[in-house]
């Protein structure tokens, strides 16, 4: 094995843990600050700290502009570093002049509609972290690949908020310091972004040529993540219309779970995206795909399953009594987490870095109307679990336009996506088998039930795929081995 083979595992096994560890934080740490929120707050006042955040996520989707993802694209063509420290640059000033342009519609939002009058003072006292959002440099981070170092600065921030929720936030009229601190983590991670990215990279003044391409270029994903956040939110809008801040804090506890394996997802597709920049041949960039996909479904295939045994249990245990009666909502939601992986490495990373976010955007768009077309009724007629049905829809139906363009237009074949999913679904139906005859011969605990699933998953996925097992395995041990100075003499 050549040395610079050897480095290449090496980072991509590091980065992959580091990237675990901190997803590991970013999945511990909101259910954390969640359960306070939900015990100590209440539902109305969770609900009302749940739609604020609604709010300014929208606000904080103006200022990004898809800006992270044209950013690998941008820094992917620079000839020079020069130019590279410059693409840096326009993220930043492109991004502050989005920022003041959020604000003004938030302000403008909450000020003129009444109904949101009750969601003001919290949207307001978390304004700031629209103009920190300016400072993002994830996008250059993974271009450059220091998702590793991103993924630290990540895992302290969260770890800081936690402890800062859980000291500050008491009573229900908390709801305003609760967003205030969780947005406050996402603007010191972006603030530390900016410093790793200079440390790093360097940033320098752009030209006006240079806003302005890197701004167009960036428009087709910013459209593309908007319609992407209306095809994932839209549901909430629709239960608090019709049920108000209550009803919204109590669908907000099987939002947040389903919301919470989307991190993960990211986290791993994300590894393999930034060895995916740097792929000239579709052949490359197949495999990667294969691997980015057989790796995330190994994570949501048994959660997916899982969650249909103790998804209430888990319910209850972070959000509190009464929670536990949204587990047929949850059950229906998790079913996301599928669609959302395919949307992504698919229709994102695959499609997108072959320049066609078009079709992209227009999956999502037709997935959008047939969600909203038909959320009103199922709201009406089966309330929380109608909401979730619409939400399952709109993802579904765009997740098979993008499957469908991606297999004619030759950039995946379906035999290469339907392998990871049987690898992985089988040990989860094997999984499942084992939670079913624990259900039906007593009342087991949920750690227990969690513990022997996890145990039947890995037994099955070893016992099926055994070479994969056994590659992964060596892969590993080669990318976190130091290379023998005498295997690069030897090879050099």
């Amino acid at each position: 094995m050549s040395y610079s083979i050897m480095m290449q595992k090496k980072r991509i096994a590091w980065t992959m843990l580091a990237a675990l560890a901190s997803e590991g934080v970013n999945k511990f740490v909101p259910l954390l600050t969640m359960h306070f929120a939900a015990t100590r707050l209440g539902a109305q006042g969770f609900g009302v700290s749940q739609f604020a955040m609604w709010l300014i996520e929208w606000a904080i989707l103006l200022v990004a502009f898809g800006y992270a993802q044209s950013a690998p694209v941008a820094i992917r063509r620079a000839t020079s570093d020069l130019e590279k420290r410059q693409v840096a640059g326009v993220l930043v000033i492109n991004r502050l002049v989005h920022s003041a342009l959020a604000f003004c519609g938030l302000y403008a939002a909450t000020l003129l509609n009444q109904q949101w009058s009750v969601y003001r003072p919290a949207v307001m006292a978390s304004a700031f972290i629209l103009f920190l959002t300016a400072f993002d440099m994830s996008g250059i981070l993974i271009a450059t690949q220091r998702v590793g170092a991103y993924s630290l600065v990540t895992i302290f921030a969260k770890l800081l908020s936690l402890a800062g929720i859980w000291l500050m936030v008491r009573t229900p009229q908390d709801s305003a310091v609760y967003v205030t601190i969780s947005n406050g983590a996402n603007g010191a991670i972006c603030a530390g972004s900016l410093v790793l990215a200079a440390y790093f990279s360097g940033i320098s003044a752009p030209s006006l040529k240079q806003m302005r391409r890197i701004w167009r270029m960036s428009a087709p994903f910013a459209l593309s993540v908007v319609v992407l956040a209306m095809v994932e939110r839209f549901d909430l809008y629709l239960v608090e219309r019709t049920m108000g801040p209550e009803g919204a804090g109590w669908y907000s506890g099987p939002t947040k779970l389903m919301q919470s394996l989307v991190p993960p997802i990211v986290a791993i597709s994300t590894v393999f995206f930034s060895e995916m920049v740097r792929t000239q041949d579709d052949a490359s960039l197949r495999q990667h795909l294969r691997l980015s996909l057989l790796t995330v479904m190994m994570f949501v295939l048994p959660l997916i399953a899982g969650t249909w045994f103790t998804g209430g249990a888990i319910l209850g245990l972070i959000f509190g009594p009464g929670f536990n009666q949204q587990a047929g909502t949850l059950n229906i939601l998790v079913l996301n987490a599928l669609a959302h992986t395919f949307i992504l490495t698919i229709g994102f990373q695959t499609i997108g870095l072959r320049h066609r976010m078009r079709p992209v955007y227009l999956a999502l768009i037709a997935g959008l109307a047939c969600g909203t077309f038909a959320g009103p009724f199922l709201v009406s007629k089966f309330g929380y679990e109608g909401a979730a049905l619409a939400s399952v829809a709109s993802r579904s139906i765009a997740a098979i336009i993008i499957l469908v363009f991606a297999s004619r237009s030759g950039l995946v074949h379906i035999r290469e996506l339907s392998e990871p999913m049987w690898k992985a679904g089988v040990p989860a139906l094997g999984m499942s088998l084992v939670l079913f005859t624990l259900e039906m011969t007593g009342d087991f605990p949920m750690w227990a039930a969690i513990a022997c699933g996890a145990l039947g998953y890995i037994t099955f996925f070893v016992l099926i795929n055994r070479g994969d097992a056994v590659a992964f395995s060596k892969a590993l041990r080669a990318g976190l081995k130091s290379p023998d100075p005498q295997d690069i003499r030897r090879n050099s």
